[in-house]
C-alpha cells in the first residue's frame, strides 16, 4: 500500500511538471484545426462539437482551455491504462519507468499531440480508456465494461474513424474465450453489442449530418484519401474504366495535375521503396490539392458551390478507387505493402509482430491465457490499424502512435516467456 502511495504521488508530481511545461507552449493551430472550426462537412463530428463548444465558451481563448482539457484528459487516460497494465503483467520499477514515459511520449515534440487542436487530442486518451476497458473485459472477466466499451468506441469513432474494426476484434477475441459458450444468452447479448456499435455509430454520424448539413452520410473523405494510392499508380488508359462521364472526368483532370508534377509511380525510377517515400513526401499535393480540390472545382462549376460538391467527390472516388486498383494492382499492392514495412521502421520488426501474431493466434485458438490473449489482441490492433491507416492514406506516426504501448506490452511478454524457457 505504501509503494502504491508513493507511487501514485510520484506519478502526481510527473504530470504537474508536464502541465507546466506543455500549458504554456502556444496552441498550434493547423489546416485540421480550421476544418473543425468552420464544421467542414468531411470533419468527423466528435471534435466539431468539441472545438466549436469551447471556442462559443472562451471565445479567442478557447485554444488555452483546450489544451487544458486535452492535458487532464490525457494524464487520466494514461494513469489508468498504466495502473491497469503494470498491476495486471506485475511490471518492476524499471519497466514501469518505460511504460509511462511511452505512454507519455505522444504529448511532447515530434507529435505534440495536446498542445495541436486535432481530433488525436480525444483521439488518444480515447484510444487509451478504450484499451484498459478491453483488458478488464477480456482478461479480467469484468462483463459489465462492456458497456463502457460501448460508450467509448463510439466517441472515439465519431472523433476518428479509423478504429472501426475494434468492435470486431473484441468479438472475435471474446469468442475464442467463451468459445462453446457464445451461445448462452448473457455472451450472445454481449457479442450481438459488440457487433453492433460500427452500426450505432454510423448512424449517429450520419444523423448528424442530417441535421447539420441536410444529407444522412457518412463523413465524405474516406474514398478521397483511399484513392490517393491508387491514383498515384494509375495510368491514363485507366479512364476508359470509369463508367460514369463526370467522374471520369474529374480522374483525368487528377491524373493529367499530377503527371505534370512527376507524381505518379511511372515517372519515377528506382525502388519501390523510392516511390513510396515520394508517395508518401506528397499525398497532400495528390490527395487535398488534387484529387479533392478537383473533384469540388468540377461540382461547384457543374451545380453551384455546395456541400454537395464533397459528397458528389467521394463518390467519384469511391468508383476510381476498385477501377484504379483492379487494374493496377501489382503496382498498388507493392508500394501499399512497402508504406506498411515502412511504418513499421523495419522489415526485421514487422516480421517479429508477425511471428507474434501467428503464434499467439495459434496459441489463442487452442487456450485463451493472459499472456497469449494479450499478445494476439496486441498484434491484432497493431496490424489491423496499420493496413486500414496504409489503405486510408500514408504510414505516419501521428496515425500509428496509438499502439506503441501495446508494442511494448507485447516485447514484455516475449521476453517473460523466453526467459522462463530457459
Amino acid at each position: 500500500m505504501k509503494n502504491n502511495s508513493k507511487e501514485n504521488y510520484l506519478i502526481t508530481i510527473l504530470f504537474f511538471f508536464i502541465f507546466i511545461y506543455l500549458v504554456i507552449k502556444p496552441p498550434i493551430v493547423s489546416y485540421d484545426t480550421l476544418g473543425y472550426l468552420s464544421a467542414n462537412i468531411k470533419r468527423y463530428p466528435g471534435y466539431i462539437l468539441f472545438i466549436r463548444g469551447f471556442k462559443f465558451l472562451f471565445n479567442d481563448n478557447y485554444g488555452l482551455y483546450i489544451v487544458i482539457f486535452q492535458l487532464f484528459f490525457g494524464f487520466i487516460s494514461i494513469f489508468i491504462i498504466f495502473k491497469n497494465v503494470s498491476s495486471l503483467l506485475k511490471f518492476n520499477y524499471w519497466v514501469k519507468i518505460i511504460f509511462i514515459s511511452l505512454l507519455l511520449f505522444p504529448l511532447f515534440s515530434p507529435i505534440n499531440l495536446i498542445n495541436n487542436l486535432a481530433s488525436e487530442g480525444l483521439s488518444y486518451p480515447l484510444y487509451l480508456l478504450l484499451s484498459s476497458f478491453i483488458i478488464d473485459f477480456l482478461f479480467r472477466n469484468n462483463l459489465k465494461k462492456v458497456y463502457f466499451i460501448s460508450i467509448t468506441v463510439v466517441a472515439l469513432n465519431l472523433t476518428r474513424g479509423q478504429f472501426f474494426i475494434i468492435p470486431f476484434i473484441v468479438a472475435f477475441l471474446y469468442i475464442l474465450k467463451v468459445k462453446k459458450n457464445i451461445l448462452l444468452k448473457q455472451n450472445l447479448k454481449l457479442l450481438i453489442l459488440l457487433l453492433l456499435l460500427p452500426l450505432i455509430t454510423s448512424t449517429i454520424e450520419r444523423t448528424f449530418k442530417k441535421i447539420a448539413y441536410g444529407y444522412f452520410i457518412t463523413s465524405p473523405y474516406s474514398y478521397v484519401n483511399a484513392v490517393t494510392l491508387p491514383l498515384f499508380t494509375s495510368n491514363l488508359s485507366d479512364s476508359i474504366d470509369i463508367k460514369d462521364e463526370h467522374h471520369r472526368n474529374i480522374f483525368i483532370l487528377s491524373h493529367n495535375r499530377i503527371d505534370s508534377l512527376g507524381l505518379l509511380t511511372s515517372k519515377i525510377n528506382g525502388s519501390y521503396l523510392d516511390k513510396y517515400m515520394v508517395f508518401h513526401d506528397n499525398f497532400p499535393v495528390i490527395c487535398n490539392q488534387n484529387i479533392h480540390t478537383q473533384g469540388k472545382n468540377y461540382y461547384n462549376d457543374l451545380n453551384g458551390a455546395s456541400e454537395l460538391s464533397s459528397i458528389l467527390t467521394e463518390k467519384a472516388c469511391k468508383e476510381m478507387f476498385l477501377v484504379l486498383i483492379k487494374n493496377n494492382f501489382k503496382e498498388w499492392i507493392s508500394i501499399y505493402f512497402t508504406g506498411i514495412i515502412y511504418g513499421f521502421y523495419s522489415i526485421y520488426i514487422l516480421f517479429f509482430f508477425l511471428s507474434v501474431f501467428i503464434y499467439s493466434g495459434l496459441k489463442t485458438l487452442k487456450k485463451f491465457t493472459l499472456e497469449n490473449g494479450l499478445l494476439f489482441l496486441g498484434s491484432l490492433l497493431i496490424f489491423s490499424n496499420s493496413m486500414i491507416v496504409g489503405i486510408a492514406c500514408h504510414s505516419i506516426m501521428r496515425y500509428l502512435i496509438y499502439n506503441y504501448f501495446f508494442a511494448f506490452i507485447i516485447i514484455f511478454i516475449v521476453i517473460k516467456k523466453t526467459k522462463s524457457k530457459i
